[in-house]
C-alpha cells in the first residue's frame, strides 16, 4: 500500500539550522551511498542462495513499488540458505485504488486518501517501513508521489529469463527507495534498461519482450491470476505446499517467515543440524552461509 510523501500536518513546524544544512545533507548522502555499496556487495550471496535448489518451492510475489517487498527480499533469501527450498520470485502489480490507498490515480500521480483513516494508515505504513529499513541497514526515504510499477515488473520478468531477478529487484529498490524515487524513475524504460545493464543482463531483445505481443504482458497476467487464486491481498505474498495440511498455503507479509521456517523444519528440510526455525521480524542482516 504505497502512498505519496508524508508531509507535516497543518500546524506542524520544521526548523533547519542554515549553517549546518549543506554539510548535513552531504554527510547523509555519504552514509546512504555507503549503505547502498554494502548491500550491493551481497549480490554473490544472493545468487548462491538462488542456485542452491531444494525439494520444495516457495513462490514469493513482489511489487517493485512496495516498500515492504523491498524489506522482504533479503530475509526471504535466508530461507534458501537455511532450508532445502527453491525460491521463485515473481512480480505482482498492486492497485492503489483497490487497496484504498488513493481514491484515484491521476496524471499528477499524487495520493488522494479515501478518508482520514486511510491517510493515517498510509502514514503508519511508511513509519514502520522506515524503522525496519534502519534495522536492516537499508537506505529508505518516503516517495513524493504514487508509482506505476507495470513496466518495471515486466523488466523483472525479463531479468528472470537470465536468472538475475534478485539483483534486478534489489538494485531498483535500493536506488528507488534510497532516494524516495527522486533519483530513479520507475516508469522509465531507459532507467530500467540501465539497471539491467548494471547487473550484467544482456538487454538484447528487451523491447520485443516488453512490447505488444511480447511475453511479458501475458506472463504478468498469468502470475497475477495464480497469486490471487492463492489469496493474495498484498506483497510480499508467499505460496508453498503445506504438507501437514495437504494443501497450498498463501501468506501475506514477511512476518510469516517464522511460520514458514517452522513448517519447513517440521518437514525435515533444514540444511544443517543447527538450523533453528525461529526468525525475528526485526531481522538485522544475513548470518553465515552453509
Amino acid at each position: 500500500m504505497d502512498t505519496g510523501e508524508i508531509r507535516p500536518a497543518v500546524g506542524d513546524t520544521m526548523t533547519v539550522e542554515p549553517s549546518h544544512e549543506a554539510g548535513g545533507a552531504l554527510r547523509k548522502r555519504e552514509i546512504e551511498q555507503a549503505q547502498l555499496s554494502q548491500i550491493v556487495a551481497e549480490m554473490p550471496r544472493w545468487q548462491r542462495a538462488m542456485a542452491l535448489g531444494g525439494e520444495k518451492e516457495v513462490a514469493v510475489y513482489l511489487d517493485l513499488k512496495s516498500p515492504h517487498a523491498y524489506l522482504a527480499v533479503r530475509p526471504t533469501l535466508e530461507l534458501a540458505v537455511d532450508f532445502r527450498v527453491r525460491l521463485n520470485f515473481l512480480p505482482y502489480t498492486l492497485s492503489y485504488t483497490t487497496l484504498g490507498v488513493s481514491k484515484t490515480v491521476d496524471a499528477d500521480m499524487q495520493r488522494r486518501p479515501v478518508d482520514a483513516a486511510a491517510d493515517r494508515k498510509a502514514r503508519m505504513y511508511y513509519t514502520t517501513a522506515r524503522q525496519y529499513a534502519a534495522l536492516q541497514g537499508l537506505p529508505f526515504r518516503a516517495p513524493y508521489r504514487l508509482l506505476d510499477s507495470e513496466l518495471a515488473n515486466r523488466c523483472f520478468l525479463f531479468a528472470r529469463t537470465q536468472h538475475l531477478e534478485v539483483p534486478f529487484v534489489m538494485q531498483v529498490f535500493l536506488e528507488g527507495w534510497g532516494s524516495g524515487w527522486r533519483e530513479y524513475e520507475l516508469e522509465s524504460l531507459a532507467q530500467l534498461r540501465a539497471t539491467l545493464s548494471t547487473i550484467g543482463a544482456n538487454v538484447s531483445g528487451l523491447e520485443s519482450f516488453l512490447g505488444p505481443g511480447g511475453a511479458a504482458g501475458e506472463q504478468l497476467r498469468l502470475y497475477a491470476a495464480e497469486a490471487e487464486a492463492s489469496g493474495c491481498v498484498g506483497v510480499p505474498h508467499y505460496v508453498l505446499h503445506d504438507s501437514a495440511q495437504g494443501r497450498e498455503l498463501g501468506l501475506f507479509g514477511r512476518e510469516h517467515l517464522a511460520l514458514i521456517r517452522t513448517k519447513l523444519a517440521d518437514e525435515g528440510l533444514a540444511r544443517r543440524p543447527d538450523t533453528t526455525p525461529g526468525f525475528s521480524h526485526a531481522w538485522t542482516g544475513p548470518g553465515p552461509e552453509a
